[in-house]
């Protein structure tokens, strides 16, 4: 390609050398004649024109040359570009079959954590997506409260007769036989005949009173129990009582 460009003003150097020859052998013969001397006048106006215009002509082609190297010089990075974007595109794929790994990751993750929630701890027994743990040693409903909340749960809240019937028969026979009640979370402490369960302090929905009760006997009833005598009913108790417990996670 630079050959071919640098083809004319070869060739234009050659005829400018030749030309420059002959005229400097009809020089010598026009000093004898006046007209052939005014022609040659002329020849050499026009020789040193068209020396100008043959510098400007080889000056243009050294440009063209610059760029054609510089052209040259662009295919070399664009193949340095190629290369660099298919090793982005390779980073890119490997980057999204990496993100679809964490999501499945995350997913697994979930699943067990959610397994691990649906599942109770060892001496803890599970109803309707809740964990309970029943204990028969003797504790004030203050002492009991707080194991429950050393266990990262709370005194149970029964919210329904279904709830109400299954914690009464998973209270063990010996439990029944020791225990006449046990303690739940539900209580009128901040106001009194106002019940509410300790661990939102929502208001009694559903309740399974004993006949009678809730009665604030002598006026220091503020603690609710449920009857283990199988009728699972309730009755409002001194909370300095001691006896078993409910604890719900």
């Amino acid at each position: 390609m630079k050959f071919l460009i640098l083809l004319p003003i070869l060739f234009a150097s050659f005829v400018l050398s030749e030309e420059n020859n002959i005229f400097s052998r009809s020089l010598d013969a026009g000093k004898t004649d006046p007209l052939t001397w005014m022609i040659l006048n002329q020849l050499q106006a026009s020789q040193t024109k068209l020396a100008n215009l043959d510098n400007k002509l080889d000056t243009k082609i050294s440009k063209l040359s610059e760029k054609l190297t510089n052209v040259e010089n662009m295919s070399g990075y664009k193949k340095q570009f190629d290369t660099l974007t298919k090793h982005l595109n390779d980073v890119e794929t490997k980057l999204h079959a990496f993100s679809g790994k964490m999501s499945d990751l995350k997913n697994d993750i979930n699943k067990i954590n959610q397994g691990r929630k649906n599942k109770c701890n060892t001496g803890w027994k599970k109803f309707n997506g809740c964990c309970y743990m029943f204990r028969y040693d003797r504790l004030s409903w203050q002492q009991a409260k707080t194991e429950c909340e050393n266990n990262n749960a709370h005194l149970v809240k029964i919210e329904s007769s279904t709830e109400n019937r299954w914690i009464s028969n998973e209270i063990t026979v010996s439990a029944k036989a020791t225990h006449v009640q046990i303690w739940t979370g539900l209580n009128d402490l901040i106001r009194e005949g106002h019940f509410t369960w300790v661990n939102d302090h929502s208001s009694v929905g559903y309740s399974n009173w004993a006949s009678g009760e809730p009665s604030n006997y002598r006026g220091v009833e503020h603690c609710v129990t449920m009857h283990t005598n199988g009728l699972s009913t309730w009755n409002d108790q001194t909370c300095s009582y001691k006896t078993g417990y409910i604890c719900e996670k």
